[in-house]
């Protein structure tokens, strides 16, 4: 097999790292063919820091190229990249690693939602920097003449920040009702899927998922993307990322 069929066989499978390793110690493969899949190498280990690092030398590649490599801000790019790396995951069929990476992209998604309608929501939680959760600070809050914020701690809650904590302060704002119904669906099946995941006793498939839950990985993918898309994030729902750029890698050698 010669290094060619073998770099096609990687790509397919989203396999950066091992697919750089190969392009790293050949000559037979162009520079630009090296910093594309280092980029991807570096987007599968979720180190954004890398695209803003080399914002030039992305440039560069979009203008010869006529491609988009880089989207959004830092933040809003995080979260895209997040996504991007959930989709791989599911694309290759690795349903267990993909319901275990939603927590934290949730999480993210909630707290933007929350952002856009309470600007100063981080003064109202205390950090708590390791293994713990974060709590609410509810003395600060009562002060608050935010209303949403007002609403929320008038009524006795456990003071951890989670993700049920955060969804049901969203409903409480003035957000779409449709989105406020996407994130309690989203929640529904973080909740569902958590459980058979941390008493795993058999293969979990997407058959498993679906008779657990209730839901098929695609359509959870769908509605992730969906709020992600509404609170600002450029997020292309048709052409995978991935994709695009591997078959680009593809026509360059």
């Amino acid at each position: 097999m010669t290094e060619k069929e073998t770099l096609d066989i990687l790509l397919n499978v989203y396999a950066y790292h091992h697919a750089y390793q190969i392009v790293k110690v050949s000559r037979e493969f162009s520079d630009d063919i090296h910093f594309l899949l280092e980029l991807l190498k570096e987007r599968r280990e979720l180190n954004v820091d890398f695209l803003f690092q080399h914002r030039a030398r992305l440039k560069e590649l979009e203008s010869a190229y006529q491609i988009s490599l880089l989207d959004n801000a830092y933040e809003e790019e995080l979260l895209a990249n997040y996504i991007m790396d959930l989709e791989a995951k599911l694309r290759n069929d690795n349903i267990i690693d993909f319901v275990r990476s939603v927590s934290p992209i949730l999480y993210r998604l909630f707290m933007r939602l929350l952002n856009s309608q309470i600007p100063d929501i981080e003064d109202y939680i205390y950090d708590a920097k390791n293994d713990q959760y974060d709590v609410w600070e509810f003395d600060k809050m009562h002060q608050s003449s935010n209303p949403f914020v007002q609403d929320f701690v008038a009524k006795r809650r456990d003071s951890k920040v989670t993700s049920k904590s955060l969804v049901d302060f969203i409903q409480l704002t003035d957000l779409p009702e449709n989105i406020k119904a996407a994130v309690l669906l989203l929640r529904d099946f973080e909740k569902s899927a958590r459980n058979p995941l941390a008493h795993l006793i058999k293969p979990f498939d997407e058959e498993e998922l679906h008779r657990t839950t209730g839901f098929s990985s695609k359509t959870f993918l769908e509605k992730i993307i969906a709020l992600a898309i509404f609170s600002g994030v450029i997020y292309d729902s048709k052409t995978f990322y991935f994709d695009k750029v591997n078959d680009l890698i593809k026509n360059l050698y």
